[in-house]
């Protein structure tokens, strides 16, 4: 899955893209990888995400939740090598720190655009839920389309066998009469005609 997008993802652009550009490279990925890639992108943002307190206009989540290390194993998995994990991230507002082994959150982000980020993810994770039932509807139109073709196909063979075996049938059924008729023959010596 690590493609030329996701490297350019991952080395870091020094103009933020939109989340309208994010989303598209997300939805150019596999429906499947999409909704595997979808997960761990809504909980970075999640816990990123603003934190409403009593009287207090909402604030982003704590530090902790707001710097990821680009080199973590999971994250390179997951978003690092998806197209348009990182880039999803960076449209949210996460930016690159001074060392560039992280991506941060930084505090004065706007907490609207987080939030934007966490809505777009959940329609593209629902466009890509339904690319999958539709995928799925035709996968199973198809295999009763082959399955029926299979039963008519049996069912030709079945006649036929059936067909040669009725043949068959009535050939030993005939030799069978012949061979009585022969064997009655043979014991009434006055049955030579």
């Amino acid at each position: 899955h690590f493609g030329a997008n996701a490297a350019a993802d991952m080395a870091g652009n020094s103009a933020a893209p939109t989340l309208e550009e994010a989303i598209t490279l997300l939805r150019s990925n596999p429906a499947g990888q999409v909704v595997l890639i979808v997960e761990p992108l809504f909980t970075i943002l999640k816990n990123a995400s603003p934190r409403p307190a009593e009287g207090k206009p909402a604030a982003l989540g704590e530090p902790k939740f707001r710097s990821l290390r680009r080199a973590n194993a999971k994250f390179h998995a997951t978003v690092g090598t998806t197209r348009g994990g990182v880039r999803l991230l960076r449209a949210a507002g996460f930016r690159d720190d001074e060392s560039g082994e992280h991506l941060v959150l930084p505090d004065d982000a706007d907490p609207e655009l987080v939030q934007a980020a966490k809505a777009a993810l959940k329609a593209l994770v629902k466009e890509a839920n339904a690319e999958l039932e539709r995928e799925r509807a035709e996968e199973n139109r198809i295999a009763g389309e082959r399955l029926a073709e299979l039963k008519r196909v049996q069912e030709k063979n079945a006649e036929k066998r059936n067909g040669e075996q009725q043949a068959e049938r009535v050939r030993i059924m005939r030799e069978l009469a012949a061979t009585r008729w022969e064997h009655e023959r043979q014991r009434d010596p006055n049955n030579f005609a």
